[in-house]
């Protein structure tokens, strides 16, 4: 190597922290333009959905008020008209504010015990190819004979409910 290319090398090394610190700030700028236009993008989005919803609202309030007058102009009595058009209104927000949606909590909860479940019984099954060389095939501690996985969980859960 001659003394040029050493001396170049030796300048090209210099410069490459400088060179590496630019670049660094780059993609940090560049990592903070794209976070920026995603946020606006959420932003825009949310915004375009909220200005649909309060179009949406008013447009719903006219029309039960349009409905109520002419309730309240056939039954010959206006504020009649306007209570039994909110009465159901009123009774559909009542019932989704008391109720919980029991369905909907007990599914969440069988999945999370079901993926319990199989999490332990993963355990269990690792737990013996440590110990034993069949991992398929237990003992039973209260019997003593052998049963499948399967058979065992069953046993298990037959005890749980006693």
């Amino acid at each position: 190597m001659s003394p040029e290319e050493f001396d170049s090398l030796i300048n090209n090394l210099k410069k490459l922290p400088g060179e590496f610190k630019a670049l660094l700030e780059k993609r940090i700028e560049l990592f903070a333009l794209e976070m920026g236009e995603r946020i606006s993008g959420l932003i825009a989005h949310a915004m375009y959905r909220l200005t649909g919803i309060l179009f949406l609202s008013v447009g719903l309030i006219l029309i039960l008020f349009a409905a109520s007058k002419l309730v309240g102009d056939l039954l010959g009595n206006e504020g009649l008209g306007f209570i039994l058009v909110a009465l159901p209104i009123v009774i559909i927000g009542t019932m989704f504010f008391l109720r919980r949606p029991r369905s909907m909590v007990m599914a969440t909860r069988d999945k999370m015990l079901q993926q319990f479940m199989k999490d332990m019984q993963e355990q269990l099954s690792q737990l013996e190819d440590n110990g034993q060389g069949n991992p398929d095939i237990r003992s039973s501690p209260d019997t003593g004979e052998e049963s499948s996985p399967g058979q065992q969980t069953g046993r298990e859960s037959k005890k749980q409910n006693e």
